[in-house]
């Protein structure tokens, strides 16, 4: 909890020359904590919960999709940041022609710099993802023998999978050349599966594809929840659901760090050199995922 905090801190305070010079109150997109290793587990009806497996204590950052309430909150910040920085431009430009004025009257004097207009097309603003979003480890780890597992209380909503980084260390790899997004339901543990090895990315890139994860040897691969992927004594009573993955497209490196992308997923995932292949998009809808937990439950009554 203490780091998560710390996390968010941290991001804020990078935020606030961009974020606070609007009237309306930043609003928190995302809530996030880790579940503490204790006897029993209970969940809260109205968080979500996000569970995954890893081979050590690493670290897995996510981003949060923008809801449609999301986005309102989101554009309301960015527009009242607009009309800020056309205030401060019409200051601007006032100061600028009275130092031209100056400059023409006065030899030698260096000739003042115009300012720019603000353009509401190409007005930069924080990303919604630099205000959303939260990481899973290192630390604070929900289980630790035999391997990691990271169990997350977090805000419901969807989200994507960012890549190997901890925001504190401004170090890791991110997925911004193909990832996946999942929906965390409120009352539910969404299993994510395990990440693991990817013994397909050990050769050389196919020719022609700049966005393949083997120019980083730590890239891992995304095992989604099967029949046979451990689940833990205090968890199997629980309402817990395999996560629903799909697709997601390019996005922007906003940390600046290394640029890969999550190896293909068989059914899910798929790459045609730099090309994202969505292999659930199809005519009909999807399946909802299967409720573990139940299933679990039911077959032991048998």
């Amino acid at each position: 909890m203490r780091k998560t905090v710390f996390a968010f801190l941290a991001l804020t305070a990078t935020l606030l020359p961009q974020i606070a010079i609007g009237k309306s109150k930043v609003p928190v997109f995302v809530e996030a904590k880790r579940v503490k290793d204790s006897p029993t587990v209970t969940l809260d009806s109205a968080k979500a919960y996000i569970l995954l497996r890893t081979p050590k204590a690493m670290p897995i950052h996510f981003v949060k999709i923008a809801s449609a309430e999301d986005q309102i909150a989101y554009d309301r910040l960015r527009n009242e940041a607009f009309v800020r920085a056309k205030e401060d431009y019409a200051k601007d430009l006032v100061r600028y022609e009275r130092d031209m004025a100056l400059s023409k009257k006065a030899s030698g004097m260096k000739t003042p710099r115009k300012p720019s207009e603000p353009i509401e097309t190409s007005f930069q603003f924080t990303q919604f993802a630099q205000m959303a979003n939260f990481t899973m480890g290192p630390l604070n780890r929900f289980f630790s023998k035999g391997g990691t597992t990271y169990l997350h209380e977090v805000t419901p909503g969807k989200y994507r999978i960012f890549g190997q980084v901890d925001p504190l260390v401004s170090g890791g790899l991110c997925y911004c050349m193909g990832s996946v997004t999942f929906q965390a339901e409120a009352g539910k543990i969404t299993d994510l599966g395990t990440m693991g090895v990817d013994p397909a990315n050990s050769g050389p890139a196919e020719k022609g594809d700049s966005s393949s994860p083997r120019v980083a040897a730590s890239a891992l691969a995304l095992e989604p929840v099967n029949d046979l992927t451990p689940v833990d004594p205090r968890l199997q009573s629980l309402p817990r659901i395999a996560a629903d993955l799909r697709a997601a497209g390019k996005m922007a490196n906003y940390m600046g760090i290394a640029i890969s992308r999550l190896p293909a997923i068989k059914g899910v995932l798929s790459y045609q050199r730099d090309r994202i292949i969505d292999e659930k998009a199809v005519p009909a809808d999807v399946a909802p995922a299967p409720d573990i937990a139940h299933a679990e439950k039911s077959s032991a009554m048998q």
